[in-house]
């Protein structure tokens, strides 16, 4: 699946403006529809991240589920330089791995960095992947400036930058907690359960430092961490009960306020691994 790269504020902005729909019942356009659509935000949904990519490459590719108007579809973004924001993050926490640093770095880089955006929608397929390939913000920079061979039914790039489900999850930055769920369980089951790996590979991509102490080897260690998604599930069952914060914690971070959707706070009091 090929990705569309910018930052996602220009993505947006592109596409606010774009062709209105003959039917505007639902909405003017694509962006003004896409609130039809909902993303499924449960920490359960988000198992499919490569931690292999993440802690080896620092490139952060999320699979993120939309329930459409009429089927259920995948938005793939991908995002670098997380780790080195969570660095950052962790200098300003006295390089204390929590949730609460995971999550500010990915709104960081969320907010700040180019992203690569690309939907399983037919939508996608038939109206911007060739467009994608034509303005030069495709991943594959080898790609034929086709469709397929079939009709190209956006013939002068005037549909905006994307459908209303990759709309959908740019102007919506919440289903960012569940990604940070799944990579804060995920870090710790695998300091808890396979510590030379963690050792060797988890720790000095998060820390930009070798790590010092002793670990206990086992017959499982290996240079590939089992980023499956049935190990990122156990991860997440094993973290589920676990606290995250202290109780009276009124610290919050606040959202990127977009045009369409209001300002959310975000309470980091409530934040936990299934929801």
């Amino acid at each position: 699946m090929l990705l569309s790269e910018d930052k996602r504020q220009e993505l947006l902005n592109k596409s606010k403006h774009a062709d209105s729909y003959k039917d505007q019942t639902y909405g003017k356009n694509r962006f003004d529809r896409r609130v039809r659509s909902k993303i499924r935000n449960y920490v359960s949904e988000f198992n499919s991240i490569d931690m292999n990519l993440l802690f080896k490459d620092n490139i952060l590719l999320v699979n993120v589920p939309i329930q459409g108007e009429t089927n259920n579809y995948i938005v793939k973004i991908k995002m670098g330089g997380f780790l080195d924001k969570l660095h950052n993050e962790l200098e300003r926490n006295n390089n204390v791995l929590d949730l609460k640093s995971i999550l500010r770095a990915l709104i960081n880089s969320f907010n700040s960095d180019n992203v690569y955006i690309r939907c399983s929608c037919e939508d996608w397929n038939f109206r911007f992947s060739y467009w994608s390939r034509v303005n030069d913000i495709s991943s594959d920079i080898s790609a034929e400036q086709t469709n397929n061979g079939k009709r190209i039914v956006n013939p002068n790039d005037t549909k905006g930058r994307g459908c209303k489900h990759t709309l959908l999850v740019l102007s919506n930055n919440r289903w960012l907690r569940s990604v940070a769920s799944v990579i804060y369980n995920y870090v710790r089951y695998m300091e808890n359960h396979y510590s030379k790996m963690y050792a060797d590979i988890i720790y000095p991509a998060i820390y930009q430092q070798p790590y010092e102490k002793d670990v206990q080897l086992s017959f499982d260690d290996k240079n590939t961490l089992d980023t499956s998604s049935d190990t990122i599930d156990i991860s997440n069952k094993e973290a589920k009960n676990a606290p995250l914060f202290k109780k009276g914690n009124t610290q919050g971070y606040r959202f990127v306020k977009n045009d369409s959707e209001p300002e959310a706070q975000f309470d980091f009091d409530s934040l936990n691994t299934d929801n």
